[in-house]
């Protein structure tokens, strides 16, 4: 842009011209500073919401969803399928032996022999033998194998790798101001020599030389600083800074997987522990296939020949009885002493009864041999007061638990005066050889009045020897 003005006159020749000169575009300013350092990417929290089991042949899924920094997991697992078929067992046995055929019809009677002579007198008949026992029974048929089990279902998929973290923010530096333009000054054009006086018109003589170029004029006073020049460029974007770390990865893995029972829901459940997610998953076996079908039956035997009538067996030994027994009674009636609640006081038994590989003690019977007992006893009693008397047979004065029996004697006369009680036990118990059995009477509470235990069948001990 140009700017004129007056310096001392309007003359042309008297006017300098200032020219302000807008100054050239500054120098790229520096780079930027380097970005700060990016946040850390944000960590990811896993968990199984739900887990279903679909039917047998249904493709299995997962999904994921995610809100802020928690991946739900939904499992849908499909059941396995049903086992196949069992084979066909294998052909029965062979059916047994037909039965035997019918008797021939009786031959002739032959004729009548002479009489033999009279022999020795006829001997004793000897004793039937005993039954022979009866044959066991035949085995029953094998049974058909049982089907395969079915094929285990399918793995779940392995879950989702969880998202990366963001990149950290990139930030250019502001770009440095454009350094001042430096100075541009155009010196001012110096004023022209006076012209000389005009002469006389000669006559056109040649062309003269060309006069000399007047002096320079003086320089004009320095111009103003042009203004500022524009803005330089922006600089160049400065480096992108170093990318922040990398967010916790979630590692995922199967820590178990079990096979439930047929008809199990399936089942899927996660154990966070820092950035490791384990999976723990239960899926179901198919069901057990259809038992094959039974076999066809095996064909008849064939008709076995009847075998020839065996020889008459020898006749057996007579039986043997029980190999130990014995007992005793009291043949009068008793009055035992019961002085305290609950401690039990020996009956009187003075009578034996016949006796095998027992002995009479006194009030006691002893065995000789080691063996399965059974042991038996009845007491009947009559009180002057009522009562809870306990009863019990004894193996060296200690009670057998299964042979104490405890009865409330009850009033048999309208008014009182008598109390009747009845006790009777058979138990089976191992006795050992030289063992001792008694007879014993206590009462539950403290004992008052008078007790009586009745004679002969109303005071008796017995014992059987059943194994050895």
């Amino acid at each position: 842009m140009f700017n004129f003005f007056d310096r001392n006159c309007n003359c042309r020749p008297c006017v300098p011209h200032r020219i302000t000169v807008v100054g050239p575009t500054g120098a790229t300013g520096p780079a930027g500073p380097v970005g700060a350092t990016g946040p850390t990417g944000a960590s990811i929290t896993a968990t199984v919401s739900s887990t279903t089991t679909l039917p047998p042949g249904s493709p299995a899924s997962v999904t994921v969803t995610q809100t802020g920094g928690v991946a739900s997991f939904a499992f849908a697992i499909p059941q396995g399928a049903t086992g196949a078929t069992g084979a066909t067992g294998p052909t029965g046995p062979t059916g047994p032996t037909g039965s035997t055929g019918i008797t021939g019809p009786t031959g002739p009677t032959g004729a009548t022999g002479p009489t033999g002579p009279a022999g020795g007198a006829t001997g004793v008949t000897g004793p039937t033998g005993p039954t022979g026992a009866t044959g066991p029974t035949g085995p029953t048929g094998a049974t058909g194998d049982t089907g395969p089990t079915g094929a285990t279902g399918p793995t779940g998929p392995t879950g989702a790798t969880g998202p990366t973290g963001p990149i950290g923010a990139s930030i250019t530096g502001a770009t440095g101001p454009t350094g001042p333009t430096g100075a541009s000054i155009t010196g001012a054009t110096g004023p022209t020599g006076p012209t000389g006086a005009t002469g006389p018109t000669g006559p056109t003589g040649p062309t003269g030389p060309t006069g000399a170029t007047g002096a320079t004029g003086a320089t004009g006073d320095t111009g103003d600083t042009g203004p500022t020049g524009p803005t330089g460029a922006t600089g160049p974007t400065g480096p992108t800074g170093p990318t922040g770390p990398t967010g916790a990865t979630t590692t995922f893995s199967v820590a178990a997987t079990n096979t439930l029972d047929p008809g199990n829901d399936a089942s899927v459940t996660g154990t966070q522990s820092g950035s490791t997610f384990e999976l723990t998953f239960g899926i179901p076996r198919g069901a057990t296939g259809a038992t094959g079908d039974t076999g066809p039956t095996g064909a008849t035997g064939a008709t076995g020949e009847t075998g020839p009538t065996g020889a008459t067996g020898a006749t057996g030994a007579t039986g043997a009885g029980l190999g130990a027994y014995g007992g005793l009674y009291n043949n009068a009636t008793q009055t035992p002493t019961i002085a305290t609640a609950n401690t039990f006081v020996a009956l009187e038994l003075n009578t034996a009864m016949p006796l095998l590989n027992t002995n009479d003690a006194t009030n006691a019977l002893t065995v000789d041999e080691a063996g399965d007992y059974e042991i038996s006893y009845n007491v009947d009693l009559t009180g002057t007061a009522e009562q809870t008397y306990q009863v019990a047979a004894r193996i060296n004065t200690t009670n057998i638990p299964q042979s104490v029996t405890q009865n409330t004697s009850t009033v048999t006369t309208t008014g009182g005066g008598t109390w009747n009680a009845s006790f009777t036990n058979s138990c089976i118990v191992a006795l050992s050889a030289s063992d001792s059995i008694d007879l014993a009477i206590t009462t539950t509470v403290a004992p008052s009045g008078t007790t009586t235990v009745q004679a002969n069948g109303s005071c008796m001990l017995t014992v059987k020897k059943l194994n050895d």
